[in-house]
């Protein structure tokens, strides 16, 4: 039975599961790997790219402008086929098949039967209707009524198979596995596997007019045969970056694309390749044309699209914005923000500083020659950012410009926090710590009292602040940096601690690698690790008051709490293997995150609730409403606060004296039905006695009497 969905009424589906709300807004249209681009004719000018995590974009205009799809799946998505201009076909893991018909814009989504939970890797389509699949396992599919059935072919083989290629509905071609490649001549009835000169991994075959029948693989390699396969000739690419794809015009000419942006044509039978500028390091997956032009369009990593203008032309980016690392950013309001960032491998520029008016709708760039790790704002005027070889960037106009100040060491800096315009640290390689009390018309050097490298540092006053890096170091001061402290406290494992943030003297969170999250609620004195559900590692964590706090990391991991740290629920982010290094929220609504191949995300609703499928797999609900004990009691200044409640509905829970008036609401709103806790922290004006909570949902009540000891 096939599953058939309006594209519009999917999305509508979608929004009313709440999934978390984080969009792209650099690069543009989305940063997740491009796996496979498809065009057909140049009058309709329309095309598809596919990619990690679901990810599907579709023009209309030949690549000059791109629309994101919701395909209503979050499998990666490895190879698109356009059978004709309103027909499309893609394939994913764990055995995914999407059928298309764009009825001019409207889509109607068919997800096919395949009848395995193999990951598929590759799919053509003949015009006359004949459908061909293949993909890990050994798997080869067939269709001959455009994917109502799909008949698994016996190949008598169990390897990965990467690609396949057709041009008559009888004849197909197959690579896999250590130099693998096979064919048929008879409908995929009968194999027959051919002799190659090569044991590299064949990632892509492509068949040429007159026999001209080529694949490539690991290290470069690409081979050649003009005979069906009786010999190969093993072709001379200048490489040894992988090639993924390749693709014949003809015989004469041909393009092939790789790893660390190599694009390479050939307009001779391959002799020579000619490598193309291609304006990227990063690994490009596929290339096609639009049928009845010249152009060439190329897809890659962090969503890069490329174009060129014909044959013996170089490749110009079509995607818009950066995709050097951001390593930091920071806002100081709904509106005004700024992002630095920058890669290792560019020729030049390595750096680059990114700054925005509108929310992040638009992003200036500017680009620098040295990389930048950490950024920070104290208004929407002045900033300082740091970076590799004792960089320190400073502005006074909102980013517009920034001047150079001189630093004491020459070691990098790995972050930097401003608690006025005057008073500064930043910290970095060799347990360095630098501070200023001018902003920043002088440095000096401070001894950390480690030669750990520091990686985060956070101060709430002039004088109490903290530093946290490598070998599980968290370092402590009570008067401005002029002693620090090694924070004592027990750890299964030498844990780098990548960022700390503390909203006051008392509250604080540090996270770092293998899921790693600690929080104290006593100024430090002790240490209390908290489950994270994951082993990805975090990069930044960030809080905009004692209950609701965000952490990024690895594979485009975000995790959000609403209880000052003790529990947390995992959102999707929409990212898919990227790496997250920041975070920053100006309320609780309004956050952004960045990272790994320019990566910047925004949401303006949280970034919603706990993705529903973890809520599925990992959440037993509860029988009945029940208060818990708050712990610890007595307490000073803050107390968790925990309940259950079998149903969703309105939860609120009030604060009492002994006489029965009420002092305060401490919690108030909409909850699903699960386990809850907030941390309750005192007013300091409330006097030290016997106070009761009560918990109200629909018709319960629930009381229980704690004690606050100032």
């Amino acid at each position: 039975m096939k599953k058939i969905l309006n594209i519009l009424l999917m999305l509508i589906c979608f929004e009313s599961n709440s999934i978390a709300q984080w969009l792209w807004q650099n690069p543009y249209p989305q940063g997740n790997a491009l796996k496979s681009v498809s065009f057909l004719a140049s009058v309709a000018n329309r095309g598809w790219a596919v990619g990690e995590l679901g990810t599907a974009i579709y023009t209309t205009d030949a690549g000059v402008t791109w629309q994101l799809v919701n395909l209503g799946t979050k499998e990666n998505l490895n190879c698109v086929f356009m059978h004709s201009d309103t027909q499309v076909f893609i394939v994913g893991d764990n055995g995914l098949i999407i059928y298309i018909y764009d009825n001019g814009g409207t889509f109607e989504i068919t997800f096919q039967t395949s009848s395995t939970a193999e990951n598929l890797r590759s799919v053509t389509s003949h015009v006359n209707g004949c459908s061909w699949i293949t993909g890990d396992g050994g798997t080869v599919l067939r269709s001959t009524d455009m994917g109502d059935t799909w008949i698994d072919q016996s190949t008598a083989y169990n390897g990965n198979l990467y690609s396949l290629h057709n041009i008559e509905c009888t004849t197909a071609w197959v690579t896999g596995l250590n130099g693998y490649v096979m064919n048929t001549t008879d409908w995929g009835i009968s194999w027959h596997v051919k002799s190659t000169p090569t044991t590299s991994h064949l990632f892509s075959i492509d068949i040429g007019t007159f026999d001209y029948i080529r694949a490539v693989g690991n290290s470069g390699t690409m081979i050649l045969t003009t005979n069906q396969g009786a010999s190969w000739i093993t072709e001379t690419t200048g490489t040894t970056s992988n090639l993924y794809n390749v693709f014949n015009i003809g015989y004469a000419r041909a393009y092939a694309v790789g790893g660390n942006g190599v694009i390479l044509e050939t307009t001779d039978v391959g002799e020579p390749w000619i490598q193309r500028n291609s304006g990227t390091y990063v690994s490009l997956y596929d290339i096609d044309d639009i049928y009845g032009s010249n152009d060439m369009y190329v897809v890659g990593n962090y969503g890069l699209i490329l174009k060129n203008s014909g044959t013996g032309t170089d490749f110009t980016i079509q995607s818009k914005g950066t995709i050097k690392w951001i390593h930091s950013l920071e806002f100081v309001n709904t509106s005004k923000g700024w992002a630095v960032g920058g890669d290792y491998y560019a020729p030049i520029n390595k750096g680059v500083f990114l700054r925005t008016t509108d929310a992040g709708n638009t992003w200036i760039e500017t680009n620098t020659l040295i990389p930048l790790n950490s950024v920070d704002f104290i208004n929407e005027d002045e900033g300082w950012a740091v970076g590799e070889d004792g960089t320190i960037r400073h502005t006074i106009n909102g980013g517009e410009s920034w001047g150079t100040q001189t630093c004491p060491i020459s070691s990098d800096l790995n972050a930097v926090h401003f608690i006025d315009e005057n008073y500064g640290w930043a910290v970095g390689d060799y347990g360095d710590i630098i501070r200023t009390t001018n902003g920043g018309t002088s440095w000096s050097t401070q001894n950390s009292t480690t030669p750990n490298w520091l990686y985060g540092v956070h101060f709430v006053n002039s004088t109490t602040g903290w530093a946290v890096g490598l070998d599980s170091t968290i370092v402590h001061t009570t008067n401005g940096g002029a002693n620090w402290e090694r924070q004592i406290f027990e750890t299964t494992n030498n844990f780098r601690f990548t960022d700390v943030f503390f909203i006051d003297e008392m509250h604080g969170w540090v996270v770092g690698v293998v899921g790693s999250i600690f929080l104290t609620t006593d100024g430090s004195a002790t240490w209390q690790q908290i489950p994270s559900g994951t082993y990805e590692s975090f990069g930044s964590v960030h809080f905009t008051d004692y209950n609701n706090g965000w952490i990024v990391g690895n594979a485009g991991t975000i995790l959000r709490s609403r209880d000052g740290g003790f529990t947390w629920e995992q959102q999707f982010s929409g990212v898919s293997a990227n790496t997250l290094t920041s975070v920053c929220f100006v309320d609780t609504m309004n956050g952004w995150a960045s990272g790994e191949g320019g990566t910047i995300i925004h949401t303006t609703d949280g970034g919603g609730i706990v993705n529903v499928e973890v809520i599925k797999t990992t959440t037993v609900l509860p029988d009945n409403f029940l208060l818990l004990q708050n712990y610890p009691n007595p307490f000073n200044p803050s107390t968790t606060i925990s309940w259950q409640s079998p149903v969703a509905g309105h939860n609120s829970i009030k604060l009492f004296n002994v006489l029965g008036r009420e002092i305060e609401t401490i919690v108030d709103g909409y909850f699903e039905a699960g386990n809850h806790s907030t941390l309750y922290i005192v007013n300091s004006t409330l006097p030290s006695g016997v106070y009761f909570y009560q918990l109200r949902a629909g018709d319960f009540i629930q009381t229980k009497k704690m004690i606050y000891l100032k």
